[in-house]
């Protein structure tokens, strides 16, 4: 991905594109490339991709490192 990821984190599981899980370690990350690098926008229609919390590293498709989600 050339451009920013801008990304906007859903309330509801169902209108993300993709599931995160937050991960203490830099080994255990996995598809960060999708969000990494990137910018927190305020609006949906402003976001390209759309992303929601979980707190199952199971249902995540995404699993990255705070200190790398977008800000």
């Amino acid at each position: 991905m050339t451009d920013k990821a801008k990304v906007y984190i859903e309330s509801r599981d169902y209108k993300a594109d993709y599931k995160v899980f937050f991960v203490n370690d830099r080994y255990r990350e996995s598809n960060t490339a999708l969000i990494f690098p990137g910018e927190l926008v305020k609006s949906d229609y402003q976001s390209n991709i759309k992303v929601f919390i979980t707190d199952k590293e199971f249902q995540a498709q995404i699993k990255i490192m705070r200190e790398h989600f977008p800000k």
